[in-house]
């Protein structure tokens, strides 16, 4: 239609135009392939807004869904090896050069105990073999992940872990070499009879003498044909008559009908005749005047004893004494001699003697820095992930931890007990909720504890503020609050550090260090009540002294005080204990030191304090006291 038309039905022009322009907008256009992309994309984009917005007003179901991995037939499980030492009169773990090491399976949770053993067999002992001996001369026994004996025989793999509840489940295999008595050796020995023919397999060979009825003279012996079954290496005699002679020289020959020697010389290349290994089948001869050859495994070698000097720089401890026992993972705490040398920051070693003051103050340093740059927490801390913290480095780690109990009992107290008793055993306590109150700020710890006892007391969007700093996805509730709480702490505390915590286990198994984690943490943390039982002073009458247990006991309250004094005055933050279970005696000498030079002075190595004798009052001791462990300076120039 014209334009004069149309102006008929719309005498104004701009109708007219508006017209025209709707018209034209519906008009179909070809889309292009990128249009029609985007419109999919905000179809499928609508649809899952739709289907949120409906799941949202459907009620919350209570049907709990079951975990997928508690459907599985199969359970992934570790395997070690633990074999009896003679000369140490225990059992060692085996690592992988040796036999030995981690191995993992993916078992059925229905195997029992001998299902599990015949798995260990199979990777420990192949062809019945091991470097340690074979299978048929050894005792064996299966052990859980906490090293004891599984009596029941019909337990299963699947009740195993519904009990333990681990993640990953570790057996070991225990072996012990059978003692062997004379009558075993004889019977097991090769046995070849001049005077008759054996069907036995093991069989002797023995020595002519008068007692034989068929030997009419001494030394020789009636020809006879021996059994088939020879001794591996020997040749197979059985289409000559064999003789039985002792040489010049006591030694044993054996000849054919035809004279020659049956035992030629080891040299001759030619020969293919040749007679067992003397140091794999040593000869010896019984009362009954029968030679054996009888099974002797190689000696294993002792290790001798090494020395270690470990060298830190002061600030760069953590760093320093990871990448030390990356280097050095051979480092046997219990033989070898471990030495600690500090440097300064100008480069010069500090003045000291290594007889344990150096050592405490390094492995209270490393500590130190590493609850600070490698933990998460507050009261208890949790390792967390770094990008510069790999496998290794970890499992440093748990040597550190190793050499901090084996030498000196230093724990790592700040950790999670239950973090710990994981990291050691594999297994953890069900005090999580507790551990996790010490694990996240005060006001938070306050806050969840009002909470789970009254509710409806508290401000809810300052509680659901502190729920979603810990990533909370669901509605909370009166009923369901404590078992968040529980899942928060699990994720946060178990979950999150899982790598942390295998390659700590991995390291940490190995030297079976036995201790109730609970107990040591409360015997070693200080207070003033220990600290000032330990004090020992001849003078125990001076103003001095006096002084010095009243400042003690003042700062009780202030735990990161108490243990910079006790740092000061034994070189470590822990009250430690000797081999008697009793506290280490720190010995006070009251000492004449006046003006400038006034000033308490601590030999660490030995637990000696020199307290200057003279102070105008108790504030001004409490005053140069607290200067001295406020400056955070720790430089030792004599022992």
């Amino acid at each position: 239609m014209s334009d004069s038309d149309l102006e008929e039905y719309l005498p104004k022009k701009g109708d007219r135009f508006a017209l025209k322009d709707f018209l034209a907008q519906g008009q179909q256009k070809p889309k292009s392939s990128k249009t029609s992309l985007m419109d999919r994309l905000r179809d499928r984009l609508q649809k899952h807004r739709s289907n949120a917005s409906s799941r949202d007003q459907e009620p919350e179901s209570t049907v709990k869904i079951p975990k997928l991995n508690a459907q599985k037939e199969t359970h992934r499980v570790h395997l070690g090896w633990y074999h009896f030492d003679e000369k140490k009169k225990s059992y060692l773990h085996l690592r992988a050069k040796s036999g030995g090491g981690k191995r993992t399976l993916m078992l059925n949770k229905s195997m029992n105990k001998e299902s599990i053993i015949n798995e260990c067999l199979n990777l420990f002992f192949p062809n019945g073999k091991s470097q340690h001996g074979k299978l048929k001369d050894m005792e064996t026994e299966l052990t859980d992940f906490e090293l004891k004996p599984l009596e029941d025989e019909e337990t299963t793999l699947g009740d195993i872990i519904d009990r333990a509840k681990l993640q990953f489940v570790h057996f070991y295999l225990r072996t012990r070499l059978r003692p062997q008595t004379s009558n075993e050796n004889t019977t097991s020995s090769i046995q070849l009879n001049a005077s008759q023919q054996s069907t036995q397999p093991n069989e002797t060979i023995s020595k002519s003498s008068n007692k034989d009825e068929n030997n009419p003279k001494p030394g020789k012996s009636s020809p006879t044909k021996p059994s088939s079954n020879v001794p591996q290496g020997l040749t197979d005699t059985t289409d000559k008559p064999v003789e039985i002679t002792e040489g010049a020289k006591g030694d044993v020959l054996i000849k054919d009908g035809s004279g020659e020697n049956l035992d030629p010389d080891p040299r001759d290349e030619d020969d293919n005749l040749s007679l067992p290994d003397p140091l794999l089948f040593p000869v010896w001869e019984d009362s009954l005047e029968e030679v054996a050859f009888t099974r002797n495994e190689p000696i294993q070698t002792v290790r001798t004893p090494k020395e270690f000097e470990i060298v830190v720089h002061r600030g760069q401890v953590l760093r320093e004494l990871v990448a030390f026992f990356k280097v050095n993972p051979e480092v046997d705490f219990s033989s070898d001699v471990i030495t600690a040398t500090i440097v300064l920051p100008n480069g010069e070693r500090e003045q000291a003697y290594d007889s344990g003051g150096v050592m405490r103050d390094l492995l209270t340093e490393f500590w130190d820095d590493f609850y600070e740059r490698c933990t998460t927490g507050t009261n208890l801390k949790i390792p967390c992930l770094r990008h510069d913290m790999e496998a290794a480095d970890w499992k440093a780690v748990g040597k550190i931890i190793a050499l901090g109990w084996m030498v000196q009992k230093i724990l790592p107290i700040r950790l999670a007990p239950n973090f710990l008793k994981s990291v050691l055993y594999g297994i953890a306590g069900d005090n999580l909720r507790e551990e996790f109150l010490q694990f996240i700020p005060q006001s938070e710890s306050r806050l969840l504890s009002s909470a789970l006892e009254n509710m409806e007391n508290i401000d809810m969007d300052e509680l659901l503020d502190v729920l979603s700093t810990h990533e909370c996805k669901v509605r909370v509730t009166k009923e369901n609050l404590g078992a968040v709480i529980d899942q928060i702490a699990h994720l946060e505390m178990v979950q999150e550090p899982a790598f942390i915590k295998e390659c700590l286990f991995e390291v940490l198994i190995t030297y079976e260090l036995v201790m109730d984690v609970e107990n040591e943490f409360q015997k070693i943390t200080p207070t003033s009540k220990k600290l000032i039982t330990s004090l020992q002073c001849e003078e125990s009458e001076s103003d001095s002294f006096k002084y010095l247990k009243k400042y003690i006991r003042e700062i009780d309250s202030d735990s990161r005080m108490l243990r910079t004094l006790l740092r000061f005055l034994t070189a470590s933050d822990l009250m430690l204990y000797d081999s008697e279970g009793k506290y280490f005696k720190i010995q006070v000498q009251i000492v004449d030191l006046e003006g400038i030079a006034r000033r308490p002075v601590a030999h660490t190595c030995g637990r000696v304090l020199d307290l200057p004798r003279m102070y105008e009052s108790y504030s001004v001791f409490k005053s140069e006291m607290n200067a001295v462990l406020n400056s955070n300076i720790w430089v030792m120039d004599f022992a």
